[in-house]
């Protein structure tokens, strides 16, 4: 503030304070600066419960149709850091389509991704493979919203500090002016002009005069130094205003710029999840597509001549031990159908990479693949390492169980973990952990199961087995014409929540 800016306004609180007093008392009317300032607080603090109003919104209904009016709850579950099960991933695809009718950007996005399905039918392999990007860009986003709501709660702390210190200098210049206010009445009721005169004139010796002269002088310039102390602190009043006003445009700007950038995940996992969608239809045919036998077949039979003598030893075991401890089958990709429609031929027991996977019974690892270092949705890994197309690293397991001969399928589990073909294994040993390899879009380990005859053709069937890796069963399509649900005979496929639930 400028020196000349300052004696102004000092002059104006003395001159309001000295020839108002009367009035300022009789009426009870405030000053200008101080019903401004109080007027400004009070509009802070309207403000304030507003937002605190808008902010305290109920949660999302559990009970009949799902409530999607809670953006905050929706957005922060579909757009956050955290795996989504498929459940959650099927009520964000509802989330998105409910938003996108209220939000004309999103909107325009979702109907040019739906335009795009029969594109994606046609080149199925295409998309599959930029799930991928989107979901790095995706995880982009994720990053950037993260940094901007650090920088909002930065701003928020800087605000509320702010307006605490405004309310402290606010209640600092409302004392100081009534301090004044009350000092210049007395001043006027007892110390007019005359009256200053009067004293001086009644000063005895010059050294009186002078001694009564620098007495008045002291109050003089003890008034002018509480006013200048009013005017400092309505200086920093007024620029702490002015920079919440800019700091809250500024809170603005990021809130809306984290808002787009959500809404820009949003759209990036729809197009995922359609493109996810339309790939369940042609999984199976493209599993069916790939290789259907196990390499180095006659390496396998020999190795199962080797070890006969074993094979001969293994004992039959008494019910079923549940595959993957503590994780139970995705409803949303159980057996013979995915949720969203096409052909799935086991259950998904979908759970935290690097869950035990055990043996369902005592037996022989008749093949097995590792390899795969990687997976994503329409990733072939498992064609190329000898195995199934798709299924990363997997391994086939021969059992009897309950007086039956068995086979069961593991598909997409973590590298290295894989126990090797040729492993005569007992109910409840590890065969690999719970990984996300090959045609995978998540973790978990994918389990076909193969009811081949009695158990007694155990050892003849390991080494005269010909490498089918669907064992006789068919596959794609065709594999749901042998279920043994349907009466067909051995072989025929054995759904997995008939043996351990789901």
């Amino acid at each position: 503030m400028s020196r000349q800016l300052r004696k102004l306004l000092i002059a104006v609180l003395l001159s309001v304070s000295v020839l108002s007093p009367v009035h300022a008392e009789g009426n009870g009317e405030k000053e200008d600066g101080e019903t401004t300032a109080e007027t400004t607080k009070t509009e802070e603090t309207k403000e304030s419960e507003e937002t605190r109003e808008s902010e305290e919104t109920e949660a999302p209904s559990s009970s009949g149709e799902e409530d999607y009016s809670d953006d905050e709850y929706w957005t922060n579950l579909c757009t956050g850091p955290n795996e989504l099960t498929q459940a959650q991933k099927s009520q964000c695809m509802a989330y998105i389509q409910t938003k996108s009718n209220s939000t004309a950007s999103l909107n325009e996005k979702i109907k040019e991704i739906e335009s795009q399905r029969e594109a994606i039918k046609a080149d199925i392999l295409y998309y599959a493979a930029k799930v991928a990007e989107y979901q790095a860009q995706a995880a982009s986003l994720n990053t950037e919203i993260a940094d901007i709501n650090g920088q909002i709660a930065v701003s928020e702390k800087k605000i509320e500090d702010l307006t605490k210190r405004i309310e402290e200098n606010q209640a600092q210049i409302d004392a100081a002016q009534e301090k004044i206010k009350a000092r210049m009445v007395i001043q006027q009721r007892t110390m007019r002009l005359n009256q200053y005169l009067d004293i001086l004139m009644g000063a005895s010796t010059f050294e009186d005069f002078v001694r009564i002269a620098n007495g008045l002088s002291d109050i003089t310039a003890y008034d002018t130094k509480v006013m200048e102390d009013l005017a400092d602190l309505i200086e920093q009043l007024n620029k702490d205003k002015a920079e919440v006003e800019a700091e809250k445009e500024l809170l603005q700007k990021r809130k809306d710029e984290v808002v787009e950038k959500q809404n820009e995940y949003l759209s990036l996992m729809y197009q995922a999840q359609v493109i996810e969608q339309e790939y369940q239809q042609r999984s199976a045919d493209l599993e069916a597509e790939g290789n259907r036998y196990a390499a180095e077949i006659e390496e396998i039979q020999k190795l199962m001549e080797s070890i006969s003598e074993k094979l001969n030893e293994v004992v039959a075991t008494a019910g079923w031990t549940y595959p993957v401890p503590s994780v139970h089958i995705n409803p949303y990709a159980g057996t013979w159908h995915y949720a969203s429609g096409g052909v799935h031929l086991g259950g998904d027991f979908s759970g935290p990479a690097g869950s035990r996977v055990v043996a369902v019974g005592n037996g022989v690892i008749l093949h097995s693949a590792d390899g795969c270092s990687s997976g994503g949705l329409g990733n072939g890994c498992g064609a190329n390492i000898g195995g199934s197309w798709g299924g990363g690293n997997q391994a086939y397991l021969l059992t009897k169980i309950n007086g039956g001969l068995y086979a069961v399928k593991y598909l997409h589990m973590l590298q290295g973990s894989v126990v090797a073909k040729g492993t005569i294994i007992m109910a409840g040993q590890q065969i690999g952990l719970v990984g996300s390899t090959g045609n995978s879009s998540g973790p978990h380990c994918h389990i076909e199961v193969f009811y081949l005859g009695p158990a007694e053709n155990f050892t003849n069937y390991a080494k005269t087995w010909d490498g089918d890796l669907a064992f006789g069963c068919g596959w794609g399509s065709a594999g749901l014409s042998r279920l043994c649900e349907n009466g067909a005979s051995a072989p025929c496929r054995v759904k997995p929540e008939s043996l351990f639930g789901g």
